[in-house]
């Protein structure tokens, strides 16, 4: 689709309320739930809020479906080209005859809210687990879809079970899986009726995820192991079609994966992904036929849930909408590179660079000095990202969950471990890192109990770390940490504790000194710290600002006068002494101009977002990160101190970017005021290398400013056939026109 995706800043006045607009958008708005191949190169996935994706390349691309359903959808299930299946999450299936170009509903039943599992062993007859909380069903349908009868249930008042996976080796011989031990089932009439299996005989038996027949009488079917009750992956093979099942090795012995999918080649050779529950993604691989497994885990900074393969052609769906595909049946992955619908926790400028980090470690930067153009750079490895810190335009750190750290030297472009990772525990939570030099920085951690703190320490540009103290807190993690120099520092965290060092973290003193607090805020959380200069620094928490002049001894509580708002403090990002910004967890503004003085409440993105962090480039511009995976900034500055209407002073047509691209690209222009007009006539054209006009992106009046363009050739390329013009990769023109004034500029598209 062909769309101005933002207006990069209309400079006008308005009082309190800044222009805020997205700078970085997830390509993708949800969570994806299920993949489906149909051979190498066609496929489907699903996901929440009406997501439906296709690829005709092997997963190289996704195209975004139209489709006027907005549920969430749970399933996929093709049984060829033509014939496919969703499931919802709200009691319904959709249906297509004609491969996803048009899709009908079918109400199953209209409180059901689990739909787990579906196969079509034809394009009429198919089976599905379906209910809701204490209520599941297998159902059947004979008429592809449209109607539905109960076949089985699991209906009780007390204990709620479910029917996870489904599998048919033929139009007859079927099994079903579930998370109790004596509630599997099989058939042997299609479907009609269902079989008890006999009860899996395993004290550590735990939810059954997936399951699939390898052969006409050999079924594998794998499930949750669970670290805190000291449950190894549990594993079960039936020789006899589910009437009896086996439990089976693996190794190491000390794996606990969690898995929730698998996928065989043949008989012999299968894949099972899951994860720690966490951001650990396991691998599990057999070779002989689900008797042995082998687990290893990717380096990648989410679990996995779901996968999909054909041949050696497997796709798979991690936590955070992250998609891996492997063309040599898992010996080696691609991550497919895109803007995902996840939290930012982090965000940096240095010099005309900036650069930003999602939970899940998908790395973002900009090499614009405006920092309107971002592009995906690199997935930083392990664990889940917590804080971010740059050096200089090229060297950076992230700490990460698990007392983890890695550093790039090339401006992200690769990462590498500083300080190895301990081994996962749930309370390995990090709190903070920050150089105050290039030489020397800190981090700030749990390990092994919330309330056991480790200081960590670097003199050689973190290259080598080690634990300078550890402390006594009040039992979890919450706020950052900041130095004024590389001796004096201050940690502040849960329950308005804070403790302070001068002689670089050897030992830490509690801070007592704060002055005019509330009595109601003595036990709020600290969330976050901004260094000024040597001597002064303000910190936010839940409820509260305040303000440092003496290096942290004391602080003094700031009342910001501003009446019915929800003072839930998140991220304070200060651009020089006088211009700050502090933004409130909903996304209210509180900006200063005057040091802090006095405070102006910005609400016009309040309740739109969840904000997490916060950054102000070298313009003064103030860039937000959001839980869902935008960067949202506000009007560009080209002066600090000028409140006067400010416009674009030329012309200009930006070279695309990227350039040579695949798909998609970015065209970026400016628009200055001609002739004291408030509007301008614009029009933006694409030609091929012969002059013939492939599609005009922009034709419409515009105000002063700079725009930006996203489309793809791909998407076009099918609405031109009429013009007999065949879109193959090339040279291409692009051409803008604005009043008077005209600039052409070449691409080069690569199919």
């Amino acid at each position: 689709m062909i769309a101005v995706i933002f207006i990069l800043f209309f400079l006008v006045n308005e009082g309190l309320c800044q222009n805020f607009v997205p700078v970085l958008s997830p390509d993708i708005e949800s969570e994806l739930n299920d993949v489906c191949l149909i051979d190498d190169q066609l496929g489907w996935i699903v996901g929440n809020k009406g997501i439906l994706l296709k690829t005709t390349d092997g997963g190289n691309n996704w195209i975004r479906k139209n489709i006027p359903y907005q549920y969430d959808f749970l399933k996929v299930f093709f049984y060829n080209q033509s014939y496919g299946w969703i499931g919802t999450a709200n009691g319904r299936i959709l249906i297509t005859v004609d491969g996803g170009e048009n899709w009908n509903e079918s109400l199953i039943q209209s409180d059901f809210t689990y739909f787990d599992a579906i196969y079509f062993t034809n394009p009429l007859i198919g089976h599905i687990s379906v209910g809701k909380y204490r209520s599941v069903y297998i159902m059947r349908t004979t008429d592809g879809g449209m109607s539905w009868n109960k076949k089985d249930s699991l209906v009780s008042a007390t204990t709620a079970s479910r029917w996870y996976d489904i599998d048919f080796y033929d139009e007859n011989f079927g099994v079903i899986v579930s998370d109790k031990k004596d509630a599997q089932r099989y058939t042997t009439d299609g479907g009609n009726t269902w079989l008890k299996s006999n009860p899996i005989n395993d004290v550590f038996f735990r939810d059954q995820k997936t399951v699939k027949w390898l052969n006409s009488t050999d079924v594998i079917s794998l499930g949750e192991g669970n670290e805190y009750w000291g449950v190894v992956t549990p594993i079960y093979k039936s020789t006899d079609g589910g009437k009896t099942w086996n439990k089976k090795t693996q190794y190491p012995l000390n794996n606990y994966d969690r898995v929730k999918d698998s996928y065989f080649k043949n008989p012999f050779e299968g894949i099972a992904v899951g994860s720690n529950g966490f951001s650990l993604a396991y691998i599990s691989k057999t070779t002989d036929g689900g008797e042995n497994w082998y687990a290893s885990f990717l380096t990648y900074s989410f679990g996995l849930k779901a996968i999909a393969g054909y041949g050696d052609k497997v796709i798979v769906l991690g936590i955070g909408s992250h998609i891996l595909i492997s063309n040599d049946f898992g010996l080696s992955w691609n991550l497919h590179k895109w803007f995902t619908p996840n939290s930012i926790y982090g965000i940096q400028f240095i010099g005309n660079k900036g650069f930003a980090i999602t939970r899940y470690s998908d790395f973002y930067k900009t090499d614009d000095v405006d920092g309107n153009i971002w592009y995906y750079k690199s997935s930083a490895p392990m664990w889940e990202s917590v804080a971010m810190q740059f050096i200089n335009e090229t060297t950076g750190f992230i700490l990460k969950e698990n007392r983890h750290i890695v550093k790039t030297t090339d401006g992200g472009e690769s990462w590498r471990t500083v300080l190895e990772p301990v081994p996962f525990n749930a309370r390995n939570k990090v709190g903070g890192l920050h150089f105050p030099t290039t030489e020397v920085g800190y981090a700030w951690m749990s390990i092994n109990d919330y309330g056991e703190y480790h200081i960590y320490k670097t003199t050689d540009q973190g290259e080598n770390w080690f634990e300078v103290n550890i402390l006594n807190g009040p039992g979890y993690i919450s706020g950052n940490l900041a130095f004024f120099d590389e001796n004096i520092g201050i940690i502040a965290g849960p329950q308005r504790w804070m403790i302070r060092t001068t002689n670089g973290g050897v030992s830490w003193d509690t801070v007592t000194d704060f002055i005019s607090f509330p009595v109601h805020l003595s036990k709020k959380d600290f969330k976050d710290i901004v260094i000024i200069n040597e001597n002064k620094a303000w910190a936010v928490g839940i409820g509260f600002i305040c303000l440092t002049t003496n290096k942290g001894i004391s602080w003094n509580y700031i009342d910001h006068g501003i009446n019915n708002i929800d003072s839930s403090f998140y991220t304070i990002s200060f651009y020089n002494d006088s211009l700050g910004f502090i933004a409130t967890y909903n996304a209210a503004i509180l900006k200063t101009s005057n040091s802090g003085l006095n405070w102006q409440l910005d609400t016009s993105l309040t309740n739109k977002y969840i904000i997490f962090s916060s950054a102000v480039n070298k313009f003064g511009r103030l860039f937000l990160g959001t839980s869902n995976g935008y960067l949202i900034a506000s009007e560009k500055l080209t002066s600090i101190e000028n409140d006067d209407k400010l416009y674009p002073e030329v012309f200009t047509l930006y070279q695309n970017y990227p350039n040579p691209f695949n798909s998609r690209t970015k065209i970026k222009f400016s628009i200055p005021n001609l002739s004291g007009s408030s509007e301008v006539f614009i029009e933006l054209e694409i030609f091929d290398l012969l002059g013939r006009k492939i599609k005009t992106l922009v034709s419409d009046y515009y105000k002063p400013g700079i725009y930006e363009i996203d489309f793809s050739m791909e998407e076009i390329s099918g609405k031109i056939s009429s013009n007999l013009i065949q879109i193959s990769s090339g040279i291409f023109f692009y051409r803008l026109r604005a009043g008077n004034l005209f600039d052409t500029k070449k691409m080069i598209y690569l199919k």
